[in-house]
């Protein structure tokens, strides 16, 4: 991870670029690679009339209307028989006659296996944007007005720091009660301009909280760490305490507290409490802050300025912790946690000159990069079924990573 990813500005779309910026970050050369502008489709070149009855049945598999749907499937398929996605949605359309007790998301999966595994990422049809921009009042509007501090906490998360809303987390902090709440603080803390006082208060309030709910939490090691890294440099050597407490923490059972789904729930029930547009947006964006955790690229940056500094058996010692740490981590169930801790795991063996498990850790990651190129391959949560894309975002926020192991390729049995 990189501490050049702000968090300035934070808005459903925002979060979702600072989803797809991680990915870059955690997947490296895959996402990095450049792809040349599309020519002219032919069903680009017959737009709009082909998107408007590619829409419409869309609409109509929507709304149960399969007959409907199947007439405007049939006008696309005899006017662009080659284009993918009508043949996906006459897939879809059997599937939905033949299984109507199959859901969307293993349909949509079935349906893509069935017609080839196409790309649509450079789709004519397919929406850029996965959810419409908010139009009603924003979070800016209902600071403004009389909240409950938990709500004014809440909010707060999903804004631009300044002096203000420092002070609306420093009054809710001593009650935070989900530990992965403080991850966005500890951010703020390092990146955002305040005034030196009210930093120095955030940073204090912050750090108590830490060591109190590690405290009560005596098994999460994210916890842990943030309570001994947070405020060092990145260019500071560990020192000896460091490496015993790192060894220490690296050995607790549990990497974060709360779930995806239990965070942004507790988000959005604040954000829906306060009549704000399109809470779900500002609820995503918090649960995503509250993953991005500083710990791991501190690890890394500081692993790096101890090279000339530690002795063999300290260098050893602190290279087993960080394989420990990034072992845990990769068991989350975030795509970017698992590849953020794998990242860790194939650093801990470099420092260590284990060959045998950088190779373990390079496999992973290249399992966890193909799982990933393969979802973003289909764009499920770009079709516009909106059943589609509630069945797909419930299935990542339970887990993440087996969600986009499914798009990879169905093993055929050998013959």
């Amino acid at each position: 991870m990189t501490r050049v990813l702000s968090l300035h500005g934070r808005s459903w779309h925002l979060a979702r670029s600072l989803r797809r910026a991680l990915f870059v970050l955690a997947l490296g050369p895959l996402c990095l690679e450049a792809r040349a502008a599309p020519a002219p489709s032919e069903a680009s070149a017959q737009a709009p009339a082909s998107s408007i009855l590619f829409a419409r049945a869309c609409d109509a598999l929507e709304a149960g209307d399969l007959d409907g749907a199947a007439s405007h499937i049939l006008t696309l398929r005899q006017t662009l028989p080659e284009r993918p996605e009508p043949r996906l949605l006459e897939s879809l359309l059997a599937l939905r006659r033949t299984r109507p007790s199959l859901g969307w998301h293993d349909a949509f999966i079935q349906a893509w296996n069935s017609i080839g595994r196409p790309d649509f990422r450079e789709s004519p049809w397919l929406p850029e944007e996965e959810e419409p921009l908010a139009t009603g009042p924003g979070p800016e509007d209902f600071w403004k007005q009389e909240l409950s501090a938990e709500q004014r906490f809440v909010v707060a998360l999903s804004m631009p720091l300044d002096a203000e809303r420092a002070r609306a987390l420093i009054q809710h902090i001593p009650v935070v009660m989900s530990p992965e709440l403080l991850v966005p603080i500890a951010e703020y803390v390092e990146r955002d301009k305040l005034p030196a006082p009210v930093r120095a208060q955030l940073r204090a309030s912050l750090r108590a909280r830490l060591a109190a709910l590690s405290a009560d939490y005596p098994e999460s090691m994210q916890l842990r760490a943030l309570l001994l890294l947070e405020g060092t440099s990145d260019k500071a050597p560990f020192t000896a305490r460091e490496i015993q407490e790192l060894e220490a923490l690296s050995k607790l059972s549990d990497w974060r507290q709360n779930d995806f789904i239990s965070l942004n729930g507790y988000a959005l029930r604040h954000f829906e409490a306060t009549g704000i547009s399109r809470p779900e947006n500002h609820a995503y964006t918090v649960a995503v802050m509250a993953l991005v955790s500083p710990v791991p690229w501190l690890l890394q940056k500081r692993t790096e300025a101890s090279r000339d500094t530690l002795t063999p058996i300290e260098r050893q010692r602190l290279g087993e912790a960080l394989w420990r740490i990034g072992s845990r981590l990769a068991e989350e169930s975030s795509i970017v946690e698992r590849l953020v801790g794998l990242n860790l795991m194939k650093k801990a063996a470099t420092e260590l000159g284990d060959e045998e498990r950088l190779r373990q850790a390079t496999e992973r990651s290249t399992d966890s990069r193909a799982s990933y190129a393969a979802w973003q391959s289909a764009m499920p949560h770009r079709w516009p079924l909106p059943s589609l894309r509630k069945a797909m975002i419930e299935s990542s926020m339970t887990d993440e990573v087996t969600h986009m192991h499914a798009f990879r390729a169905p093993k055929t049995s050998a013959q």
